[in-house]
């Protein structure tokens, strides 16, 4: 097949005192202000001060709660630790569960203000391998899964480097990205962390905010759009691999009652609404401004804002047109997701055309080069 896309230059990419963190590993929260939660380690294990590993206990096969107590700590069993945080880790590589979950690395319980969080302290490649089967689905052909891989291992690096003075890097959701610990684990997603380790996109010296999502619906969107961002790998292109998807086209059926319910919500007394219209589209298609005319109010509204208050299950994108007949808003756009940067149906449609990962990163960051990690670890 002719190729129709540049091929990347794998560089070398040192990591140093002046650069990213000397450390591999990665701070998730998996669960904040909580009270307290359920602990297991089976096998050996270690309960430290964080930072200097300072010991304060070990034993062998842990099955406890831990809670906090504004007075006297955090208690882990019978015992209480009067410091701001303690870290529980397995021995010999071995599984803990929170929960009833099973996670690599060690646990970081913090104290503020009366609650838990609970950070998983993990190598960046033992993360991925937790990230990818919730990001996309594990049967997904092989090159779509490596994509993945990489846009993933970058955005994780770009969060460590943006929350570096925060108690965590990422969280474990949808604001980050989302992660399963072991349960996520397959091995087809080993496999795509495994051939892809270490890579990461940068442009101009540093980490590419790779920010991805599940369907473009035809035109990936410029970042300046939506963000207070320029990056020319990030302007936006156009796509027709994501037909594939089941979110390439949708229809929504809004009741004014409850339009004007979800927007009272949010600050806006909207009685009787005359009409409402895309003002504003960029030349891309997606939009920029809404305006509603209500109660001989004019009201102008970011696709952004508006898709905030609504929800984004019910506004799946910002690419879409509207219309208000008979009490019912009815809504036709197409992908999903904000629409910036890689495509994952895009990726998958590509895949499946014959294109490498490389091709497929290539095409949706355009001028961003691929570097291998290389860890400093003196």
């Amino acid at each position: 097949m002719k190729k129709i896309l540049p091929f990347f230059i794998v560089g070398l990419l040192l990591l140093s005192k002046n650069g990213l963190s000397l450390e591999d590993s990665l701070r998730v929260v998996i669960k904040k202000n909580i009270k307290s939660c359920r602990l297991l380690v089976k096998g050996d294990y270690r309960v430290q001060l964080p930072f200097t590993e300072e010991e304060l206990d070990r034993g062998r096969n842990l099955k406890t709660d831990i809670s906090v107590d504004n007075s006297k700590g955090i208690r882990i069993g019978g015992s209480y630790y009067n410091v701001f945080a303690v870290e529980v880790l397995p021995q010999k590589d071995g599984a803990i569960y929170v929960d009833s979950r099973p996670y690599r690395g060690k646990m970081r319980f913090i104290k503020k203000d009366g609650s838990l969080a609970v950070v998983n302290i993990i190598s960046l490649e033992d993360y991925l391998k937790g990230v990818l089967e919730y990001e996309v689905a594990h049967w997904w052909p092989m090159e779509s899964l490596k994509a993945q891989a990489v846009a993933a291992r970058t955005y994780a690096l770009y969060m460590k480097e943006m929350n570096k003075n925060k108690s965590y890097d990422l969280t474990s959701d949808v604001l980050s990205q989302v992660y399963g610990g072991k349960l996520g684990e397959r091995w087809r997603i080993k496999r795509a962390v495994l051939s892809t380790e270490g890579l990461i996109l940068m442009y101009g010296g540093n980490v590419l905010p790779t920010f991805y999502h599940s369907t473009c619906g035809g035109h990936t969107d410029d970042v300046k759009h939506l963000w207070k961002m320029e990056t020319p790998p990030l302007g936006g292109v156009s796509c027709d691999f994501c037909r594939y998807s089941k979110h390439y086209r949708w229809d929504k059926k809004i009741k004014v009652k409850d339009f004007k319910a979800a927007f009272s919500k949010s600050g806006y007394n909207l009685n009787n609404i005359d009409k409402i219209f895309v003002k504003e589209r960029y030349g891309n298609d997606y939009v920029k401004t809404i305006e509603i005319f209500a109660d001989s109010k004019e009201y102008l509204i970011s696709a952004k804002e508006f898709r905030s208050i609504l929800g984004a299950d019910i506004i799946r994108s910002r690419l879409f047109a509207l219309d208000k007949i008979d009490g019912v808003i009815s809504i036709r756009g197409y992908g999903w997701g904000h629409g910036i940067g890689l495509c994952q149906w895009g990726a998958y449609g590509m895949s499946k055309k014959g294109y490498d990962f490389r091709e497929i990163l290539e095409y949706y960051y355009p001028g961003s080069e691929i570097k291998k990690i290389i860890w400093d670890e003196k």
